[in-house]
């Protein structure tokens, strides 16, 4: 016998205990249907009030409507790992599969209240013409959910979930596009407000030049064809290409408009003269045909009037974008400077701590006691380098990659005169990558980490090999690799202060942009490999 109250996540109530809950869901979809049976009521109160005894098949008909919302809500909230214009393209799909059954039910729960019965062929064009008129009511309540369920946290068993989507949408197209921007949150808002202001105002406009208000709905089907395709041309177009330049991306949202603004006058004819024509226009007293012939007529017309309005809604958008990338950029530097400082206070105050200024200074004593005055001379003075040159460098700068490696030989000609043949080091540069910009000092706790751990530890000798090239095209690839002497690998690398200021810094100023693996080699050493965008200085100076 099949137990109900067994497995929650059978019945699909695992979802209910979610973010959202029941209570909130069933009160934003009764809520939302509740107005538009208002406004429905309201518009229809002639036909609806002959019939009073039979007002509950009308809200009936919209009881129905809110449950199928609250269906594909709950059928939206299994898919949070899904991308925006997954969900967005699977509740279109959910609503018209929805106004279908609801279209068919309302029909037959309304018919006893039509004059006329239909049947045959105008009963199926009285069902497709509920379907057209209801089908954005739909589209709009999963919009609205979509919106608010941005940011909802999600359960551990679909965040599990939501990592295998990105693991393997990684390895089919690579990472995401690091560029930032407006993200879905500040994108549906601003379609929101700028596309109900067009409706509040072409809906003002009509009104007052004489068009029934019964025609409001018209106006909303061609508002909401604008939305689509906009939100379309973010997601297809505009949005991949955030890394362009200013002028490209305003040259694009340009011939964009162009398109958008011809596929709006197509949705308006068919609005006001092909699901639900009205009246035809006159001309020489005779109406005029209104197919497609006519869209071609008008069409000059028509761009005039609504071309502007995809203008702005271009400028608006690169400006909207462009303003939100820039606060992040400002936030991401902000925040590079604040980590770049504390991880360099760390460094004085930890790495290079009294532990190491006493060896050095205790091998330069025992140099100047066997009477070896050049060698304790050239060991102070690379000491005195290294130290001003970690005071002297801003922790927000980058530099080239050969001045950095030039202070890291400092530190590792230091250390090699402690620790004699036991420390020996190998640099290895492609000419190519020499300029390429790097953050200041982003090497020093990854070969301190190998004198600390592989060479103090051992007897042997140990090889500290340095490799910097490019990985691919754009791409610098660093790596610092010591053999260990045979007595294996640091335990719990990645969780040591340096690497994960290292992996800090490094998020901060690249994102997704940049990454670093660390962990031990099959010959008992470790290796820190840290991959980089390619970043020069031009001959003019900037970056």
């Amino acid at each position: 016998m099949t137990r109900l109250g067994g497995d929650p996540s059978r019945w699909g109530l695992r979802r209910w205990r979610a973010p959202w809950g029941v209570v909130t869901l069933v009160a934003l979809s009764f809520g939302f249907w509740g107005i538009f049976s208002v406004l429905s009521l309201a518009a229809n109160w002639e036909p609806v009030s002959a019939h009073l005894d039979m007002l509950w098949r009308f809200i009936l008909a919209d009881v129905i409507g809110a449950f199928l919302s609250i269906g594909i809500a709950w059928r939206l909230s299994e898919v949070r790992h899904w991308n925006a214009p997954t969900r967005l393209l699977l509740a279109a799909t959910l609503s018209l599969v929805a106004v279908t059954l609801y279209a068919g039910l309302a029909a037959f729960l309304i018919a006893p209240m039509r004059p006329d019965r239909l049947d045959g062929v105008a009963a199926g064009i009285h069902v497709l013409q509920m379907m057209f008129k209801h089908y954005w009511i739909f589209i709009a309540h999963a919009g609205f959910f979509l919106l608010l369920d941005q940011d909802r946290p999600a359960p551990p068993a679909e965040q599990a979930a939501t990592a295998r989507y990105h693991a393997v949408r990684t390895a089919i197209l690579g990472q995401d596009e690091a560029v930032p921007g407006m993200d879905a949150r500040w994108f549906w808002t601003f379609q929101s407000v700028f596309w109900g202001a067009m409706l509040v105002f072409s809906s003002a406009n009509a009104i007052n030049s004489g068009e029934s208000p019964l025609n409001i709905w018209r106006i909303g089907v061609a508002e909401s064809s604008g939305l689509i395709l906009t939100a379309l041309a973010h997601y297809v177009f505009l949005k991949p290409t955030r890394h362009w330049p200013l002028y490209r991306r305003a040259a694009l949202a340009l011939a964009c408009a162009i398109v958008l603004t011809l596929g709006y006058i197509t949705a308006i004819w068919a609005a006001y003269y092909v699901v639900f024509p009205v009246e035809a226009p006159l001309r020489n007293g005779e109406p005029i045909n209104i197919g497609f012939s006519f869209l071609l007529y008008a069409a000059p017309r028509w761009i005039f009037l609504n071309f502007p309005v995809f203008v702005g809604w271009s400028g608006f958008y690169l400006a909207l974008d462009t303003t939100r990338r820039l606060r992040i950029q400002e936030r991401q530097l902000y925040n590079s400077i604040m980590l770049a400082q504390e991880s360099q206070l760390k460094m004085l105050r930890f790495q290079l701590n009294p532990h190491f200024l006493f060896n050095t200074l205790n091998a330069i004593s025992s140099l100047l006691l066997d009477k070896r005055n050049d060698e304790a001379d050239a060991m102070l003075t690379r000491l005195s380098r290294f130290l001003r040159f970690t005071l002297d460098v801003a922790p927000d700068d980058q530099l080239p990659l050969n001045q950095e490696l030039d202070a890291q030989r400092l530190y590792l000609d230091i250390e090699a005169t402690r620790f004699g043949d036991r420390l020996q080091v190998d640099i290895d540069v492609d000419p190519r990558v020499e300029m390429a910009l790097v953050p200041t000092l982003i090497l020093q706790p990854v070969l301190e980490n190998a004198v600390k751990y592989a060479v103090s530890r051992t007897i042997e000798p140990v090889r500290v090999e340095v490799r910097a090239t490019l990985s691919e095209p754009g791409r610098l690839q660093i790596s610092v690799r010591d053999s260990g002497g045979g007595y294996g690998a640091v335990p719990a690398a990645g969780a040591g202060v340096g690497l994960a200021n290292i992996r800090s810094r490094l998020d901060v100023l690249y994102g997704h942009r940049a990454s670093l693996e660390a962990g031990p080699t099959g010959e008992g050493g470790f290796e820190v490999v840290m991959d980089l965008p390619m970043e020069t200085i031009r001959k003019s100076g900037e970056e």
